[in-house]
């Protein structure tokens, strides 16, 4: 596999060859694997729709640390979240659809990879003046950077910066409904498999506690014990290098919000709008699935997906 660099992702001439060997793979075991799960998809008489680009399909495996049979449980769970919580997946142009969350977020994933093959994603909450829908909207738009992802991206996973120092930080957590957030992340960590090394929330308010224990009600304990708190931004550089960081935060990058913007105008470019679309039509139909085959091959526990609790 050869990757090019997008407007948005850039990678390195071993990105490829460093993932890989990482995860004891090599091209003949990926070409096997991607037979495999194509088979394996054709098979699923609940999927409505049978085809996924190959990219899309081996950033699976990769974010699965190369088990197939984990992303094969990923790739059913997206497409049964897509049918479950339709309301994560029923906007697809930034531009014309959606209100504009700059207002309260400035936030995009930096365009470099670590040396350790993670991307940074950086989240700034400027104001407290939040709605439901706002936030629904910021979660629909992490969504579209995560479909993007999938089919540009070659990547370990993120490592997450929340910076919460301009706002009142009780005000916030007052203005977030749980269940949401749940469903929100729901989304993101078992339907698109997101894998997190680290989250650096940035604060020096009493109150910050009140904002990581909802961050951990709505987590898993392993990510939970991710989760550090700093008071400065120069503390970051201790844990993220400066060449991946924005200019605002002592880096070598854009700063954040051109960041922002160039994630704005991507992902509003009519090519991607159209595959974002087609994507979020990959769901489910509950009549034909197998659940018996399900229970056993894909989530390997008693019971059925359609009594899966998201929130």
């Amino acid at each position: 596999m050869k990757l090019e660099d997008t407007p948005l992702l850039k990678f390195r001439s071993d990105t490829v060859v460093e993932v890989r060997k990482e995860l004891n793979l090599d091209q003949d075991a990926i070409d096997k694997m991607l037979q495999t799960f194509e088979d394996w998809i054709a098979k699923q008489n609940h999927f409505t729709r049978k085809e996924f680009d190959r990219h899309f399909l081996e950033t699976s495996i990769v974010h699965a640390k190369g088990s197939l049979e984990k992303a094969k449980r990923t790739l059913d769970k997206l497409c049964t979240l897509k049918t479950l919580l339709p309301t994560y997946f029923s906007k697809c142009d930034v531009k014309n659809e959606f209100t504009d969350i700059s207002v309260c977020f400035v936030h995009g994933t930096m365009p470099d990879l670590t040396k350790s093959n993670y991307r940074v994603y950086i989240a700034k909450i400027v104001s407290t003046n939040i709605d439901s829908e706002l936030l629904l909207d910021y979660s629909r738009f992490v969504v579209l950077m995560s479909e993007y992802a999938k089919i540009y991206d070659y990547s370990f996973g993120y490592t997450c910066v929340v910076d919460c120092r301009d706002v009142n930080i009780l005000g916030f957590v007052t203005k977030v409904n749980v269940i949401d957030l749940r469903n929100a992340l729901s989304v993101m960590m078992e339907g698109y498999g997101l894998r997190i090394n680290a989250i650096y929330v940035i604060s020096t308010s009493k109150a910050i506690d009140a904002f990581v224990t909802l961050l951990k009600q709505v987590v898993s304990h392993k990510v939970s014990d991710r989760i550090y708190v700093l008071k400065t931004v120069e503390a970051i550089h201790e844990h993220v290098p400066k060449e991946v960081l924005p200019k605002d935060y002592g880096g070598d990058q854009m700063t954040l919000k051109e960041t922002n913007e160039n994630w704005n105008r991507v992902l509003s470019e009519k090519e991607n709008v159209s595959y974002f679309r087609s994507m979020f039509a990959a769901r489910t139909n509950e009549n034909y699935r197998l659940t018996a085959t399900y229970n056993d091959e894909v989530l390997g526990m008693p019971g059925s997906f359609r009594t899966l609790n998201v929130d």
